[in-house]
């Protein structure tokens, strides 16, 4: 079964003697088991009627004696066997067991990827409830996301959505850990049961250990800096980060400077800062970029990253060579349209 329907099942304590749990994925494994240990033994009960084993320091008969001792003040015991594809019955002793196991005794075999062909799980397989915890797949990953970040009271966009994924990876436990670390910085910032989170404030909390960051490289395309871009830009790519993130980190930039010069043309200056969420220290900065970039020019953006989107995704040219050449069209300086002072006065 599923981990879905494996959380179901547990959750209607009507255990079986025997379950094989398989998968690559410990975040999904301990919450198994966490969930076996909650409704298959009462705390008070634990310390008497609970083992916790590792196959490689243990063998079969040992095993056995456990599962076959009657449990204390309680309807049943419970063991997990660890990497459990070590284990090794020459005799046959866990096979005759498997035929008829203790209705007291509840016997957790966990195995990342057990041998099938083996008799030892073939046969186990037959007789147990088996649950799968497979490590999600790659489209998977933002929806564990929104699921761990709604049960931790934040509102994610897809920009940090992507980040997470773009930085953590498959990791589920990585992603739990740094999602409730960021509920934990944004515990005081209001009232709100819902907590939205930027993604400059996931930058910060979060980071991605690498030497250089996605947010330098758009500090630099802000100040048209071509030659700290394509250096960024290489850093970034050896480093491992996805071209498709960096390019929707450079569209969302290019989308906050099309919002923020409609706003202030229009002389509705004070509106930016709530259209543009940003510290105020961003802030100031980011307009003062946007000092050097006229509206056609980043209209120009807007349409080039579609072409280099559709290049990154199917086109013949090396990533690299697609963005550099991006990066250098857009951050020569132009003085097609007279600058104007973008400054934050009210401030």
């Amino acid at each position: 079964m599923t981990f879905e329907e494996a959380l179901k099942h547990l959750d209607r304590a009507q255990f079986s003697p025997l379950y094989l749990i398989t998968g690559d994925e410990p975040f999904l494994i301990e919450t198994l088991l966490a969930q076996f240990s909650e409704k298959g033994l009462e705390p008070s009960a634990q310390s008497f009627n609970f083992s916790r084993i590792q196959a490689s320091n243990t063998n079969v008969e040992a095993i056995l004696a456990i599962a076959n001792t009657f449990p204390i003040a309680s309807p049943r015991r419970m063991i997990w066997i660890h990497n459990a594809d070590q284990l090794k019955d020459e005799r046959g002793l866990l096979l005759d067991y498997f035929a008829n196991p203790s209705e007291t005794t509840l016997l957790v075999f966990i195995a990342e990827k057990p041998d099938m062909r083996k008799k030892l799980f073939s046969t186990l397989k037959k007789s147990a409830t088996v649950m799968h915890a497979p490590r999600p797949r790659e489209g998977e990953v933002p929806t564990w996301i929104r699921r761990a970040a709604k049960k931790n009271g934040l509102d994610l966009s897809e920009e940090v959505i992507w980040f997470l994924k773009e930085h953590l990876g498959r990791d589920l436990l990585a992603i739990h850990q740094e999602i409730e670390k960021l509920a934990l910085f944004c515990a005081g910032e209001n009232d709100s049961a819902i907590r939205t989170v930027s993604i400059e404030v996931a930058q910060e909390i979060i980071g991605d250990g690498r030497s250089h960051t996605i947010f330098e490289l758009t500090d630099a395309v802000g100040n048209k800096n071509a030659e700290k871009a394509l250096m960024l830009l290489g850093k970034l790519l050896s480093e491992g980060a996805h071209p498709l993130f960096i390019l929707t980190m450079l569209v969302r930039l290019w989308r906050q400077m099309a919002i923020a010069k409609a706003l202030i043309d229009s002389g509705q200056t004070q509106a930016v800062a709530k259209r543009v969420p940003m510290p105020p220290s961003l802030l100031q900065r980011f307009l003062r970029q946007l000092k050097q970039w006229t509206s056609d020019e980043i209209q120009k953006a807007f349409g080039q990253a579609l072409s280099v989107d559709s290049q990154l995704k199917g086109g013949s040219l090396p990533a690299r060579t697609v963005l550099e050449t991006l990066l250098l069209d857009l951050c020569r300086p132009k003085t097609s349209e007279k600058r104007q002072d973008y400054s934050l006065a009210f401030f």
